[in-house]
């Protein structure tokens, strides 16, 4: 998939990142074979955290979902080391 101009400046600063899945997904828009995600925001927690008050995990999943603009039932698809990549680059985490 080609990238426009503003995603090649949003990587070249560091604000996002082009990931190639170890396996694509299946999603209604088709299949994804790469995602372009952005770091996560406050914004982003503070919606999960309001969905999902009880269960750090789902903050984590709806948030990182919106970096990916990936519903989250597609998100639940990714491959483990798909997300791990993912959560690394959004999160700064191991």
């Amino acid at each position: 998939m080609a990238q426009n101009e503003a995603q090649q400046l949003q990587e070249k600063v560091g604000a996002s990142q082009t990931f190639v899945l170890v396996e694509p997904i299946d999603t209604p828009n088709g299949e994804v074979k790469e995602l372009t995600v952005r770091r996560v925001k406050i914004k982003d927690f503070k919606r999960a955290a309001a969905m999902h008050p009880d269960s750090s995990v789902m903050q984590e999943m709806v948030a990182l979902s919106a970096a990916v603009d990936l519903q989250i039932e597609d998100f639940d698809n990714l491959t483990w080391e798909d997300y791990s990549k993912i959560r690394k680059f959004c999160l700064g985490a191991n």
